[in-house]
């Protein structure tokens, strides 16, 4: 009798010991799995990262190039007895405001699924997620106060009042008067100071974004 409780206790060991494992052997395979296909997001994020970044310095290049506008415009302006109307549109018809937004779909879906959470390393998660959810959200906001600023300098001041200028047929006379004026002055100095600020923006952004792509390449074992 003692032999039979005692085989059966062993059997049923064995089950046990043979069904945990089982558990295990699955969990781990899973583990492994995601693991896999987080480092796949992470790839693809930071292809989505190095792009932004090529991008974004071609964005600040440019905004760096409206400020210089601007000021050239300004320093035209200041001396009223002798403003040189073609320079002044020159450097107008130069401006062109020109925004980022960055790229986010793989980022969003490795969230989506959870893996970039569960799996990810903490250090790693955090510095992506603040320039997912915190950089790029902020540029965002500040993109559209931009697009706002810009279009109602451009087409609700300057087009209205002298959008027949772009073709050439103008009086300079006119537009001498229409430069001198304090309001137009005012107008350039607020659009600057968006464009300014706009530019901060960006690079704090581009700092963040190689902050980023310097961890992913840690983290998939580039360097």
């Amino acid at each position: 009798m003692k032999n039979i409780f005692a085989r059966g206790g062993i059997e049923f060991l064995a089950v046990f010991l043979g069904i945990a494992l089982s558990f295990y052997v699955e969990e781990w395979q899973n583990t492994n799995d995601q693991k896999n296909l987080l480092n796949k997001d992470c790839k693809n994020i930071l292809l989505d990262v190095n792009e932004d970044i090529n991008t974004i310095s071609n964005v600040i290049k440019s905004n760096k190039d409206d400020l210089k506008s601007c000021n050239a415009i300004l320093s035209n302006v200041e001396n009223i007895t002798s403003i040189k109307v073609d320079s002044v549109l020159l450097n107008l018809y130069s401006l062109g405001y020109p925004t980022f937004f960055g790229i986010t779909k793989s980022y969003k879906l490795s969230y989506s699924t959870g893996r970039l959470n569960l799996y990810g390393d903490d250090v790693l998660i955090s510095e992506i997620s603040r320039l997912y959810d915190h950089y790029y959200e902020r540029l965002k906001i500040n993109s559209d106060l931009y697009d706002q600023v810009s279009l109602r300098f451009f087409d609700t001041y300057l087009n209205k009042n002298i959008g027949y200028a772009r073709y050439g047929d103008y009086d300079k006379d006119d537009l001498e008067e229409f430069f001198s004026e304090k309001v137009f002055t005012n107008e350039v100095l607020t659009y600057r100071s968006r464009v300014g600020n706009y530019i901060r923006r960006l690079e704090e952004t581009e700092n963040q974004l190689k902050t980023v792509k310097n961890k992913l390449e840690k983290y998939l074992g580039y360097n």
